[in-house]
Parts: C-alpha cells; structure tokens; sequence
C-alpha cells in the first residue's frame, strides 16, 4: 500500500512539473480569485501561508500537505467582503479515514450586477458575474512529512459567457518530531481549460509555486511565517511605462524596479502573538502587494493585514482587516465549528 501511494504521488508530481512548463505561454491570466485568501487568519497572514500546521479546516485550500487529522469532522465558513459590491465566500469540511485525511471546499466569488449596453449605448438589461471553485482533497502522512493533493472544477460565468477549467495542487508539509517547526511547498493551479469565454481567449491558469517556513521559538509567545511566492518566475513586478516621475526640481526619474525590490516582493511575512491558548493575534505584511497598490503621494496601509482567532471547544472565531488601497480595503469573517465536539 505505502509503495502503491509513493508511486501516485510521484506520478502526481511529475504531471505537475510537465504542466508548470506548458503553461507558460503567454495571454492573461483568469481564475485569479483562485489566490484570494481562504479565511481571515490566512488573510491576517499577508494572504498566503503554507507551513502553518496548526488544526485549520480551511488549511487544505492553501496547502493540500495542511490537511490533518487534528480537524477530523470540522466545518468552516468565511465571508470576505471585498470591493462595491464584491463578495467572497469559502466553505471547507474535513474527514479522517482510516488514517487518510480528506477534505472538501467552495470558493465562491460573486462581481455583482452589471449595467448592459450596446454599441450605441442602449441598455440590454442587466447582467452578472461569478466565479467558482469545487475542490476535492486528500493527504497523508508519512513520518514526519505529510503529502497531499487537491482535484479543483473551477468556472465562470460573465453574461451569456463561461469559462471553466480542471487544476490540481500538490503540496508537501515537513514538521520538526522536536520543535515548532516546519517547511511547506505548494504547486498551484495547474491543469487544462474546458473552454474559455470566447474562441478568440488565450488565457492562463493563475499557476503559483509557494515555498514556507513557520517557527516558534521556545520561550517566545510568538510564531513566524515566511512565504515566498512565484518561485517559477523572477521578475512579477508591473511596471506603467506610462507613468512618468519626477523628484523635487522636475526631473524625470527612469521608472525602473530594483533588484532588490525584485526579490522582496517575491515573500509575505506574518506574526501570530500567542496571547494564551484562546486569544491569538495576527499581523503580516505582503510586499507585492503594498507596492502594486501603494500610492506615494497618499498614507495607507496597502501590504499590511491585521487579526484575531478566538478558540473555543465547540467553535472558533476570527476576523481580519487586510489593507489594499486608499479607495478600499477588505474586511473578513470566519467561524469553524468541530462537529464531533457538538455532537456529543
């Protein structure tokens, strides 16, 4: 049985691997909400997280390898309220097995309603848009590494269009026997499109490569997170030609990114403070996205997030606050409710 196991997963990641390369091929980019943050601690975090094993229904969406058995018979519910009318909603439920470890998820993303006109500016009615994901998962673990992947059914639906695609993940988890310590790795959103809106599209999948670590030292009430994202590809920085700068006498300054700053937008960092066994605060910080969405002549908080847990024997709650721009911001919600406890 261990052997059979081994060989899917080896087969697993090598369709990965050989996809990650057929993907890159140019055109945009859609399905993209499919990077969202799953729930308000993963978004507190800086939005991206996969070594934090601590037992969270909604880890599996991050992380396949974050599936546990420490979750058996939970159910999450997030609500993401994000900008006009925007709404984002995550549903995640969890099984144990016989050792294995499956899980089941919703992403839900609703634009709203749309305003229709013709060519000539004559309403044709109303209109809306959405996305959705299904995704299936399963994990296992082996020693002190835990692997595991997720099957997705994502679609979308623009007016009378639709798009929708298969993706998979697959992820592993290494957990220190000793320490608060452990490393993930994630391949993301990497599969084959059905159909696209139109037969003119020559869009991609929102492929991801993640790598983390999270450790807590000790005698220190506090747990870190660093995550890299887009390891696949160097330079992810937009650059707007268009946009030209100037410094205090006028002078055009040459609109360029730094290597450096390269780099750095290629990691999040996030903080949990341990306040006590019911009470975690977090806090994170994603670079790329406060230098996006920054805007240098206006304050703000674009690239820094911020929230709380609380746990309970029958539920959690948490909520976070994650800053984008002057113009909005994103507010998050979340409940997790352990079935069997209830149950009893």
């Amino acid at each position: 049985m261990k052997n059979e196991l081994r060989t899917s997963y080896t087969l697993l990641f090598l369709l990965l691997t050989t996809q990650l390369m057929a993907q890159q091929l140019g055109g945009t980019e859609r399905f993209s909400f499919l990077n969202n943050a799953v729930s308000p601690s993963f978004s507190a975090l800086g939005g991206m997280n996969v070594s934090k094993t601590q037992a969270d229904p909604n880890a599996f969406l991050q992380n396949p390898a974050l599936l546990d058995s420490a979750t058996n018979n939970q159910i999450a519910l997030n609500f993401h309220s994000y900008f006009a009318s925007t709404q984002f909603a995550t549903v995640a439920y969890t099984k144990t097995i016989a050792k294995a470890n499956f899980g089941i998820g919703i992403q839900y993303l609703n634009y709203g309603t749309f305003q229709g006109m013709d060519a000539l500016g004559n309403s044709t009615g109303e209109f809306y848009a959405k996305d959705i994901a299904l995704t299936l998962s399963h994990s296992r673990r082996q020693g002190n590494i835990t692997f595991g992947a997720n099957l997705k059914y994502v679609n979308g639906i623009v007016e009378q269009y639709s798009a929708s695609a298969i993706m998979l993940d697959f992820g592993g988890v290494f957990k220190h026997p000793a320490l608060d310590l452990s490393y993930g790795i994630a391949v993301k959103n990497i599969g084959m499109s059905f159909h696209d809106y139109t037969d003119k599209e020559t869009s991609t999948l929102p492929l991801d490569v993640q790598m983390g670590l999270s450790f807590k030292p000790q005698y220190m009430p506090v747990r870190f997170s660093l995550t890299a994202h887009h390891l696949y590809k160097y330079d992810i920085a937009y650059l707007d030609k268009s946009i030209v700068k100037k410094d205090l006498n006028g002078n055009v300054i040459e609109n360029t990114v730094s290597t450096s700053d390269k780099i750095a937008r290629h990691f999040v960092l996030g903080l949990e403070l341990l306040l006590s066994k019911q009470v975690n605060l977090l806090v994170g910080y994603n670079h790329l996205r406060s230098q996006e969405l920054s805007q240098t002549t206006v304050g703000g908080l674009s690239g820094f997030s911020v929230g709380a847990l609380f746990k309970s024997k029958f539920f959690n709650l948490s909520y976070s606050f994650s800053g984008y721009n002057n113009a909005g911001n994103v507010n998050s919600l979340g409940l997790v409710c352990n079935l069997a406890r209830i149950g009893r």
